[in-house]
């Protein structure tokens, strides 16, 4: 018996072994059990099993334990932790190959735990980050947004921004060079504010046709810009000479969102895809014109206009009103009771959860994608309140985990979103949004009579939500290829707000 000191001593060892071992070994997992108690020694041990893997640890109540229980414990235990700071550890825990370490250091061992079960899987995006940051304050942040872009509308403002990109991208172009593509991006932004300047006061199928012809005029600007893109406007224009490089299929059902849109290996949209870094090697060379030929169309290259829909967060309960789909979005929120106030980080690890408030979306949904995340457990699955997945972000080399994921940001949502790629993998909010705009001009152009229908026919559930997301591009996309043109992160206020 070791008198009621020891037992004190136990019994604070025992809190803190609940406390900060037992408890975040089970939330993340683990089926986890003390094994041991050692009075003489003053310590505990505890063993860990997820999955096939087992792992064993032993707490001390003090790191001035007599070096005979180091030794009897070492080999036995894969880690050895003392309940508070080490003091002079050399001199007691000396000829054992076992690290010691203080209860504080735990969490960053659970998470290398955590990977040896579930090792990192996907990469980080690779996105190139934003060398400055332009504030805009306005009543009306899209008109500041625009007069920014029609700045660049000016040959000599657009050959300045040319010369600036290629200076901080080590690229030596030519005065020629130059003055080619800086003639090419203020003719691209003069072109584009023509389309969206009255988008907003035209009938709805010109507004489409307008927001699409103006976004492919941005979309020209971005790669004319960029001292890795098109050399000048003439190889951007001999791009959509073969077409625009998506095409549409009627399914065939009586179904406004069944309509089938997919990529080409031809047109401007795979020659912007590959600048944007996607392999289009599984790109059809062949249009699919029925139903049965999109059953040929390898499946990542063809999708339905329903499931481009269900990537704009902004759309909400309009989108979850009308369709039965399963949002391809979730909204990333950093979990502090898992991380343990913070510590995965120092690991290059965070956890986070997944939080799809519709309830549709699937576990696969999440485990398909290329994001850098591993441990997907669903951890509240009511449908009426939604679902909650909880994941590993693996962040190395970055200092936090939102800076490898790409969070789409916008003033319709209350915080960031994650986009699930409806389509060859693409997960730009902007490259999306060409889609879905290219869609509705096929629709309003070659299929009136489906059109008509959604306009003020049977298919009249769709207007609201059409019309509302015209309103989120003519504000989300000017702003979204001023970042892409520019290079910068563009922040976005009212007068007399927080943010």
């Amino acid at each position: 018996m070791g008198g009621i000191g020891v037992e004190q001593r136990m019994n604070i060892l025992r809190r803190a072994a609940d406390q900060q071992i037992l408890k975040p070994l089970r939330t993340h997992g683990w089926a986890a059990t003390v094994i041991g108690e050692n009075d003489g020694g003053e310590y505990i041990t505890i063993r860990a099993e997820k999955s096939d893997v087992t792992r064993s640890l032993a707490l001390m109540y003090t790191s001035a334990t007599d070096n005979r229980h180091y030794k009897q414990l070492d080999g036995c235990v894969d880690h050895i932790f003392v309940n508070g700071a080490l003091y002079k550890v050399e001199s007691y825990a000396f000829g054992i190959s076992t690290p010691v370490s203080p209860i504080d250091d735990f969490f960053p061992v659970l998470v290398e735990w955590n990977k040896q079960v579930a090792p990192e899987t996907g990469k980080p995006t690779e996105k190139q980050k934003p060398r400055a940051l332009r504030h805009i304050t306005a009543e009306r942040p899209v008109d500041e947004v625009w007069a920014h872009l029609t700045q660049l509308g000016s040959v000599k403002l657009a050959d300045k921004l040319v010369a600036r990109r290629a200076e901080q991208d080590s690229v030596c172009l030519s005065m020629e060079q130059r003055k080619l593509k800086s003639a090419g991006v203020a003719y691209a932004i003069r072109n584009a504010a023509d389309y969206f300047r009255g988008a907003s006061n035209e009938s709805a199928n010109r507004r489409i046709i307008s927001l699409y012809y103006g976004s492919l005029a941005l979309a020209f600007a971005e790669m004319l810009a960029s001292p890795a893109g098109a050399a000048d406007l003439d190889e951007v224009e001999g791009m959509t000479k073969q077409g625009h490089g998506l095409f549409t299929v009627p399914a065939g059902t009586d179904d406004f969102g069944a309509l089938y849109v997919g990529v080409l290996a031809t047109g401007f949209f795979p020659r912007w895809a590959t600048f944007l870094g996607y392999s289009t090697d599984s790109y059809p060379r062949a249009k699919p014109k029925t139903p049965s030929d999109v059953d040929k169309t390898p499946a990542n290259c063809v999708t339905t206009f329903g499931k481009l829909l269900a990537t704009l967060p902004e759309l909400g309960s309009l989108f979850f009103d009308v369709y039965d789909l399963e949002p391809s979005w979730v909204t990333p929120i950093f979990d502090t009771e898992s991380n343990h106030m913070g510590g995965a980080r120092a690991v290059g690890s965070s956890y986070v959860r997944f939080v799809d408030k519709s309830g549709r979306l699937a576990e696969d949904r999440l485990r398909s994608t290329t994001w850098p995340i591993a441990e997907l457990t669903l951890v509240q699955g009511d449908e009426d309140d939604g679902r909650t997945y909880r994941a590993r972000v693996d962040h190395s080399g970055s200092q936090f985990w939102y800076e490898v994921l790409p969070i789409h940001r916008s003033p319709f949502t209350q915080s960031g979103t994650l986009i699930l790629p409806p389509l060859a993998g693409v997960h730009e909010y902007r490259a999306i949004c060409l889609i879905v705009l290219y869609a509705l001009s096929i629709l309003v152009r070659y299929m009136p009579s489906a059109w008509r229908r959604v306009e003020g026919g049977d298919w009249d559930q769709h207007l609201a939500l059409v019309a509302r997301m015209l309103d989120v591009f003519e504000r989300m996309l000017p702003q979204e290829f001023l970042e892409s043109v520019t290079g910068d992160r563009v922040h976005s206020s009212l007068p007399g707000g927080f943010f």
